[in-house]
């Protein structure tokens, strides 16, 4: 696109990188690994809850979900999902660490 295109033109580029359609037009995406409807529910998202609730005790609930997750992996029947959690957690483990040494 040139410097001197048309409106249109960068409306058309635009909407490649932004989304701007109202809430009720974007599609509802489940996401249970990283936004699991259920954590949601109210106005606090639960991790952001027991954070503020545990301190740098958060570490322990952390590893000790990503131990969860690694463990039933197998047993409950989406081993993939399960996999995938104990990463969120392994994630946010690390991101801790880094933030509080």
């Amino acid at each position: 696109m040139s410097i001197d295109a048309k409106p249109e033109e960068y409306d058309a580029v635009a909407s490649r990188f932004y989304d701007n359609r109202s809430p009720k037009e974007v599609p509802y995406v489940p996401d249970p690994v990283n936004k699991p409807d259920h954590y949601r529910v109210g106005e606090v998202e639960a991790i952001a809850y027991i954070e503020q609730q545990l301190g740098s005790g958060v570490r322990d609930y952390l590893l000790g979900n990503l131990h969860k997750y690694l463990h039933r992996h197998r047993f409950k029947g989406n081993a993939l999902e399960d996999l995938k959690k104990a990463q969120w957690y392994l994630n946010k483990l690390i991101m801790e660490e880094e933030q509080g040494g």
